[in-house]
């Protein structure tokens, strides 16, 4: 009976190891439910984290002060982010966001704005309470400050949008060590309303004589664009009093990256004096580091057709595996927007990639979008019938 007892454990899923488990235990009988040599989850190696303080910057952006549990603490530096991981039943939401806080003010706090379609921004912006806990990874990222007296220099600093976290960090950390730092910054955003840190940087240029702030709002009156006055590195260098000398710290989306850059270029600024943040998608890092061989196994919605075992590929999302392995699984987008792929996660874990349309509520009861979705261990998946 050993022998048959460790056959089962290696080949059958967990769902049926305890389901014979509570057949064969009025015999007397035990099937090992948990394998010794199970891989390692996502979240074995990160730390817990609990929110201690929420502040409203805007319609649309939150500042979570959050503290580590289990005795840790975090080595970060500043203009660096996180990963930050919610599970939320089988479903694993990971996003990364850059740390607001300076490493001289003695409390971690990260800032999310709301994104359109994005389950952790909302979920976060929305539903995320003193108390709440989550996960989050190592520090990392190199938008920081020079190593070696980085005080001394003169800074530029352009942000748009949400780039401002990171760059407000950096100030902060440029201000603690040297309160007459010379900083230059031109934010860009929409509007005087969705501003983030609007009022910590007016107080902060009214305290410190060598920064300067330059709002530019990029929308006219009600709700349109105004090409007119949006940033690009002419206008950026047209402000900047002697931009041969200063160090370049460039956060925001890609066309405003890639003309200033351009225009920087022109201008005979080295690439050496500038310095431009690029964040990862949370997926894209767990594909690289994280992910091994999974096996998954394919549960059919009617009684009589069969289970498929398949073992996952790392470039493969769960619907990309299951169509490999013949298994008919309904599609239309495969972008995570339709909700057509939604199947439900019986054993196991996954991540989902963001943007994507599934309702925490819908997570919290084990569904997923297979089209988004990548395998942490080894994954029981219903499918869905007609």
């Amino acid at each position: 009976m050993g022998r048959i007892s460790k056959t089962l454990n290696q080949t059958l899923p967990p769902w049926v190891l305890q389901r014979l488990n509570r057949a064969l235990q009025p015999m007397g009988v035990a099937v090992p439910s948990v394998r010794p040599d199970r891989q390692s989850t996502i979240l074995d190696n990160c730390y817990k984290a609990e929110v201690v303080r929420i502040h409203h910057e805007t319609p649309r952006a939150i500042t979570i002060e959050f503290e580590l549990l289990e005795g840790y603490r975090l080595n970060f530096k500043a203009g660096q982010f996180v990963t930050l991981t919610l599970p939320m039943g089988a479903t694993f939401f990971q996003r990364c966001y850059s740390f607001s806080s300076a490493t001289h003010e003695n409390n971690y706090t990260i800032t999310v704005q709301r994104i359109f379609q994005g389950r952790v921004s909302s979920y976060l912006k929305s539903s995320l309470g003193v108390g709440d806990q989550f996960y989050i990874d190592d520090p990392a990222g190199d938008f920081v400050l020079p190593a070696v007296h980085p005080e001394n220099q003169r800074y530029v600093f352009i942000a748009a949008g949400a780039g401002i976290v990171p760059v407000y960090s950096l100030i902060k950390e440029l201000l603690g060590k040297n309160p007459d730092a010379e900083i230059q910054l031109l934010y860009a955003i929409r509007s005087r309303e969705q501003a983030i840190f609007a009022r910590q940087l007016a107080r902060l240029e009214a305290e410190h004589v060598g920064l300067t702030v330059l709002f530019q709002y990029t929308r006219k009156e009600g709700d349109g664009h105004d090409p007119f006055r949006r940033l690009d590195g002419e206008k950026i260098l047209s402000r900047v009093s002697d931009s041969a000398s200063a160090l370049f710290y460039l956060c925001g989306p890609y066309g405003l990256v890639k003309k200033c850059s351009e225009a920087f270029a022109r201008a005979g600024i080295p690439a050496s004096r500038i310095k431009i943040e690029n964040f990862n998608s949370a997926p894209d890092s767990l594909l690289s580091q994280q992910l091994r061989p999974r096996a998954l196994t394919f549960l059919p919605s009617r009684l009589l057709r069969k289970m498929v075992q398949v073992r996952q590929r790392k470039v493969d999302t769960i619907l990309e595996s299951a169509h490999r392995a013949g298994v008919a699984s309904p599609q239309k987008c495969t972008v995570g927007n339709c909700q057509t792929c939604k199947v439900k996660v019986k054993s196991g874990s996954v991540l989902m990639d963001e943007p994507n349309s599934l309702s925490i509520e819908d997570a919290r009861q084990g569904y997923i979008l297979s089209c988004v979705s990548y395998p942490c261990d080894s994954v029981v998946v219903k499918l869905s019938g007609n």
